[in-house]
């Protein structure tokens, strides 16, 4: 069972782990209560995730007189994003103050790798002050610029398999891949290209599936990100006023992770029955393959069918112990 102890802690640890990635330590225990983990499992995963990460730094109070968006980007200013963000929820609930935050937030929804969103999404499941406060704050403070993306023609289809296959592969040279992911999504030729998009009600199923269908067949990391993120994004729209803008920036920051990994499709693994793969995920340490597996079987149920899901879940599974 997860208890409200469990996620205060998640408090006392900063924004980013000892190699410098987002830290997810809510996310994983949200995914496990919602796999129905025992109390020991959510004990030895943050027994064992704990180590990886570092203290938090001394609460900043955020500068007064300061628009919330000046900082935008700069690590460093995170003790004093989860200063603003939880002076904010408190004097504004959730429902007030993410219409407000999350359209500038989302026009770079990849940031991080999309942690940020991933973060958010599952603060705003636990229901937590803290953890949401100190997920935006997180969001805000890996948050890049991005080119607008045009919109589309009238006659632009809206197929994303068809519009995917046409997009420019962009090399990640320096191997940083918030830079690639950055240098890629303000592309003319991906902006170009990524703009025959005509996005719809029907374009985040399509995505989630394509990610799936992805990371099966490849097991990129990349297409991993994809696979959380959809579901990531699944759950944050609801929460916001003009939710189709917000779809075209998750969509332009999709295409620019889609031509920076340069997929190579593969075999994906014979799936594993949900039952199976929920047990597996439980017992897991990785938060990764936690959440991963969760976002899979959240999306599979929503959408009433496994689609390439499962298969998804089952290749991070046996990937992690390879």
């Amino acid at each position: 069972m997860l208890t409200i102890e469990l996620l205060n802690s998640c408090a006392l640890f900063a924004a980013f782990d000892r190699q410098g990635q987002c830290a997810l330590r809510a996310p994983g225990l949200v995914a496990l209560a919602r796999m129905q983990a025992k109390a020991e499992d959510l004990n030895a995963f943050v027994q064992s995730y704990d180590a990886q990460l570092q203290a938090s730094p001394a609460w900043e109070a955020w500068p007064a007189g300061e628009a919330w968006g000046f900082a935008l980007g700069q690590a460093q200013a995170w003790p004093q994003y989860r200063d603003l963000f939880f002076q904010w929820l408190s004097y504004e609930a959730a429902g007030q103050v993410l219409p407000q935050a999350l359209p500038r937030l989302t026009l770079s929804c990849g940031a991080a790798g999309f942690d940020g969103l991933l973060r958010t999404a599952y603060a705003l499941e636990a229901r937590h002050h803290h953890e949401l406060a100190d997920a935006l704050g997180l969001w805000a403070c890996c948050w890049q610029e991005r080119a607008p993306l045009p919109a589309a023609a009238a006659g632009a289809g809206s197929d994303a398999l068809h519009v995917l296959r046409q997009l420019p592969r962009i090399t990640n040279q320096g191997g940083d891949w918030a830079q690639a992911m950055h240098k890629a999504a303000n592309t003319p030729s991906l902006l170009r290209a990524a703009g025959q998009l005509h996005t719809n009600a029907d374009t985040l199923e399509q995505l989630a599936g394509l990610a799936a269908q992805a990371y099966a067949c490849t097991g990129n990391p990349a297409a991993q990100a994809l696979v959380s993120s959809a579901d990531a994004m699944r759950r944050i729209l609801p929460h916001m006023d003009e939710p189709e803008l917000a779809l075209r920036s998750y969509w332009h920051d999709f295409a620019a992770t889609v031509a920076v990994a340069c997929l190579q499709a593969g075999k994906a693994p014979a799936a594993l029955p949900w039952p199976e793969l929920l047990r597996q995920a439980r017992a897991s340490r990785n938060v990764r393959t936690i959440t991963l597996v969760d976002c899979c079987h959240q999306t599979a149920k929503t959408y009433g069918r496994d689609g390439w899901w499962q298969s998804a879940a089952t290749r991070v599974l046996q990937d992690a112990v390879a």
